[in-house]
């Protein structure tokens, strides 16, 4: 009773409580909370740490990650400068200081924080790369290159050639720029970058065969940047050939929807076919996303004249006017839908407007800002894979990338470690259970279990348990509710500690809050009370699943790691579980499935492909198995078994096997 007791006062007093807690341990779930995308929890956490002990400088810091990952960059920036004043040499500080400064667009002020990172950990050479982005965004391309030197002497084997190439063509020396290109070609012809970038330098100087045979190339590569269909648009338009012209203009829209430029190219080209509506239903949606694109409300108001919508002509004239005082085409144009709405005396009234002005043209000429309604090219170029990669915030799920090696060994793209590298869908992640889930309305995945259900329909729960992969994170609203529900539940388990129902019920709550650590004494308890708890096994495989995940991947710069051979004993303790579960519910897929995924971040193929096998059987539209089997199949090349399998996945509704199919199936 007085171990109860000791978990009751640490796990429910912090909230409002001045005793002297375990700040270590409160920090600990905080960490689990941010961890798992549970941003809004995990401050809640942090802020009672830093009530408690104001003067540590590591809450300060993880709540500034909390608050990057919220949008709340100036927040970052102040956490951030918390952290430094109390502890001026954790290097991290700086870095998630510049992070945020970097998307606050304060260039300077990040460029000297990554700076002083890199300083303190100097076996860091990442941040070369963050600040030499940075440097990129303020010109300094000089520096940015300095940096790049310095990261390849102390990473040779890692190829830096697109991102040496970019920074040559924004230094405008297009003759190394294109070298350093075509070498990567060479290396790696298979991803589209490069083609794309020698798109882009062919385009710049105006060598439309060659841009075009690139842009081409990169297409072919699957290029999934939006720019190569809007450039190789444009020269298609050249060539006159309209309908690939259109073509490549709607799939830059597919790629990127809310890509002004390409809905802007193709309501220009869909005047020229004579598709006036269609072309001005574009400009409107050009508006819609830049409202101060003049080029569009300008185009957009011809249109109105020829369609006879001159009302809205002159409005979208007067628009112009008030930005563009001396734009004479505007006043012709009100003008003319004047004549349209045979008010003669007001169109005689602009044009005279118009006319003085031209008489006064050169002086005029000086303050006159042009509106020309010109084609416009993609600048830009396809974000490296490099770039991508150093995103520390976005990061892989211990399932489904293997702690032993970073690097696939393989060349061929359809090989390898294909969940991570090769394509942006990575492996279903393992069902759990939980109150809360988000809705998928084209999944046709059976959510029903007759265990689930069963436990249900005794009430003991406040609320329906569900089975889900996409959890979702915790409102301050429902933070608290869980809170006030764990003081209840060990209230009645003080009066009652031999009931399995009641310690299950708290490990749920301890496991929504992310204290991972109570939720598994309590499952454990439950299990001592009820051997063949079945849901209570699956839920402490879960959770020990996830506690392997989150000290693989320790924010914690100084957490020495667990080794590959203690990751294997604590993956043997959870597989146990699920073996348990499945022994006690044979028909129970999900256990199935979560244990298949274990076994692929083990390495053991062709076990997990059997329990996946298993999880179908146990029902035939479970869509994630037929997913992750389909992904298992790739990775050891049985790429037809595979794909037959991802086929079935899209036609249950995970959309993102389309993607795979279209990349894997040529």
């Amino acid at each position: 009773m007085k171990r109860i007791i000791s978990i009751l006062l640490f796990s429910l007093l912090w909230f409002g409580s001045n005793a002297q807690l375990n700040t270590e341990r409160i920090l600990a779930i905080g960490r689990n909370a941010l961890y798992f995308d549970d941003y809004v929890l995990s401050i809640q956490y942090f802020n009672q740490v830093i009530k408690i002990k104001p003067y540590l400088a590591e809450p300060y810091m993880y709540r500034a990650i909390a608050k990057i990952n919220l949008g709340d960059f100036n927040g970052a920036v102040q956490d951030a400068g918390e952290t430094i004043l109390r502890n001026p040499f954790i290097s991290q500080a700086y870095y998630v200081r510049g992070f945020a400064e970097v998307r606050l667009k304060l260039y300077q002020e990040a460029i000297s924080d990554f700076t002083k990172s890199y300083e303190f950990s100097p076996e860091n050479t990442n941040m070369l790369l963050y600040r030499m982005d940075a440097n990129m965004q303020v010109e300094n391309y000089q520096s940015a290159l300095a940096d790049l030197e310095t990261y390849q002497r102390t990473e040779p084997k890692k190829n830096m050639l697109y991102e040496r190439g970019m920074i040559q063509l924004a230094m405008q020396d297009t003759v190394a720029a294109e070298q350093s290109f075509l070498q990567n070609i060479s290396r790696d012809s298979i991803s589209s970058n490069s083609w794309s970038a020698l798109g882009l330098l062919k385009m710049m100087q105006e060598n439309n065969d060659d841009a075009y045979r690139y842009y081409s190339r990169a297409i072919k590569q699957k290029s999934s940047f939006s720019g190569d269909y809007i450039n190789r648009g444009i020269l298609n338009v050249q060539r006159n050939n309209y309908r690939e012209a259109l073509s490549d203009y709607d799939y830059a829209i597919k790629l990127a929807a809310n890509s002004e430029l390409a809905y802007y190219n193709r309501a220009l080209l869909r005047v020229v076919v004579g598709d006036r509506n269609n072309a001005l239903a574009d400009l409107e949606k050009v508006m819609q996303l830049q409202p101060d694109n003049f080029d569009a409300v300008y185009r957009k108001a011809l249109l109105e004249i020829d369609l006879g919508m001159y009302k809205n002509a002159i409005a979208d004239f007067d628009t112009i006017i008030k930005q563009y005082q001396y734009f004479l085409p505007a006043y012709y144009g009100i003008a003319d839908a004047y004549d349209g709405l045979q008010n003669r005396k007001e169109a005689f009234r602009y044009r005279k407007i118009a006319f003085d002005m031209d008489k006064n043209k050169d002086e005029i000429q000086k303050n006159q800002k042009k509106i020309d309604g010109e084609v416009k090219m993609a600048q830009t170029s396809p974000e490296s894979k490099t770039n991508k990669s150093r995103e520390l915030f976005n990061r892989f799920s211990a399932q489904n990338s293997s702690n032993d090696k970073s690097e696939t060994k393989y060349t061929d793209q359809t090989r390898g470690n294909v969940q991570d590298r090769f394509v942006d869908v990575m492996n279903e992640k393992n069902f759990v259970l939980t109150y809360y889930a988000k809705p998928e309305e084209l999944k046709r995945t059976n959510l029903y279990s007759p265990i689930i259900d069963d436990y249900n329909k005794k009430h003991i729960l406040p609320t329906d348990l569900k089975i889900t992969n996409a959890e979702i994170p915790l409102t301050t609203e429902f933070i608290n509710e869980h809170f006030e529900r764990i003081n209840s539940i060990s209230s009645k388990i003080e009066n009652d500690d031999e009931s399995a129902d009641l310690y299950f019920y708290r490990a749920l709550e301890f496991y929504l809050i992310q204290d991972f650590n109570s939720a598994i004494e309590d499952l454990n308890h439950a299990l001592v009370l009820r051997s063949d708890f079945a849901l209570a096994l699956f839920c402490r495989a879960n959770i020990r699943n996830k506690l392997i995940d989150y000290n693989n991947n320790n924010l914690d710069e100084n957490t020495t790691k667990k080794t590959t051979k203690e990751n294997r004993l604590d993956a043997e303790m959870l597989m146990r579980d699920y073996d348990h579960v499945i022994t006690l519910q044979p028909a129970f897929s999900f256990a199935y499935f979560n244990k298949a995924n274990i076994l692929c971040t083990l390495g053991d193929f062709k076990s997990a492909i059997s329990h996946y096998t298993k999880a179908i059987e146990c029902d035939a539209d479970f869509a994630e198995a037929y997913f992750n089997r389909g992904l298992t199949y790739l990775f050891i090349g049985e790429n037809e078994r595979g794909l037959a399998d991802l086929s079935k996945a899209g036609e249950l509704g995970m959309y993102q096997a389309y993607n795979l199919l279209k990349r894997f199936g040529q």
